[in-house]
């Protein structure tokens, strides 16, 4: 099956692209029509042809749905390859931001600046995910790496788990001390309800800055991944590559942290379907996997709004649902691709 992927990549890249458009086109087109409310392809087609007529439909479909709809492309972009990179740089499949205590970092730096500031600019919450969640790849990385033997993967997912709910449990401390339950249970169940235009100007260059750099060094990931030694042995600096890349996730996690909340499993299911079709060559995975993962995050965003019209489900609910079965199968199949 390896060998027959290696033959054929250009071919499945562009079927596996192909299929992914269709999904991500049709779930664009959906998230706009149907919601709370749902709207006509007449009305629709007038709308985006006359975007700045004054209109309720317009103060819908314009300033509500589209930014949100652009904010669910970047958050799922920015998820899917920080997961792709983190299995890459781990050589592990079940590999994850979320997992590995990044998101949990991020999450309780945010908290914590609640706890001193009741109203926190989208920059400023940026910055605060972004320092938490260095902390928190700092230690993980520190307690699960040897100067002789690289990553212990066993390490690496236990110190995660462990940092993660270390993180977790100070933050709910914080969290009913300060009285902040109205302020962060909203970013903990994770949702796009509150997605403005002025966030995603602020946030969104992050995040595709981060997505360019990841493609760049998509070559490096490759080797990166196969083996510490191999990598050496190529001439590849890997202590400076993995610190690169490494700062691509916390980029990418913080800025989908700070417009999203907390998720889990989107770093983990997406770069590993993708590398069921494409081998383990980076420069075909990141790409496809950012377009899997902002089509995956649309199609979870339009459940969100329709499961219940006029209330939003939870983000976390319903990516759960998918991404544990995806979770525990790749436990059990216990091998990496």
């Amino acid at each position: 099956m390896e060998n027959l992927i290696q033959k054929n990549k250009p071919k499945i890249f562009w079927l596996v692209f192909f299929i992914i458009f269709i999904v991500f086109i049709s779930g664009f087109y959906f998230s706009l029509r149907f919601g709370a409310i749902n709207y006509s392809n007449k009305t629709l087609a007038e709308l985006l042809s006359h975007p700045l007529t004054s209109s309720k439909a317009q103060n819908v479909v314009i300033d509500i749905r589209l930014p949100r709809i652009i904010a669910a492309i970047l958050v799922g972009a920015a998820m899917a390859v920080a997961g792709g990179i983190m299995q890459g740089i781990t050589r592990n499949p079940i590999a994850d931001p979320g997992l590995l205590g990044i998101n949990a970092g991020s999450g309780l730096a945010l908290i914590i600046a609640y706890a001193f500031f009741k109203q926190l600019h989208y920059s400023f919450i940026l910055l605060i995910c972004l320092l938490g969640a260095t902390l928190a790849a700092i230690l993980v990385f520190s307690l699960s790496y040897s100067p002789k033997k690289g990553y212990n993967q066993l390490r690496l997912i236990l110190a995660g788990a462990m940092i993660a709910t270390l993180f977790n449990a100070f933050g709910q401390a914080i969290t009913i001390y300060f009285n902040l339950s109205t302020s962060v249970i909203g970013w903990q169940a994770g949702g796009l309800a509150a997605i403005n235009w002025n966030m995603i100007k602020i946030i969104a260059p992050f995040i595709l800055i981060g997505l360019i750099l990841a493609q760049l060094f998509a070559h490096q990931l490759t080797i990166l991944s196969l083996n510490e030694t191999v990598a050496k042995s190529l001439g590849q600096k890997t202590f400076m590559m993995t610190a690169i890349l490494l700062s691509l996730v916390l980029i990418l996690s913080a800025s989908a942290v700070a417009l999203v909340g907390s998720l889990a499993f989107v770093g983990l299911i997406i770069p590993h379907f993708i590398r069921m079709f494409v081998g383990r060559n980076y420069r075909y995975i990141l790409p496809l996997t950012a377009f899997l993962g902002a089509a995956f995050m649309l199609w979870v965003d339009l459940v969100c709004r329709i499961l219940n019209p006029g209330y939003e489900t939870p983000l976390s609910a319903v990516i759960s649902i998918i991404g544990l079965p995806c979770f525990l199968w790749l436990i059990r199949k216990g091998k990496q691709l």
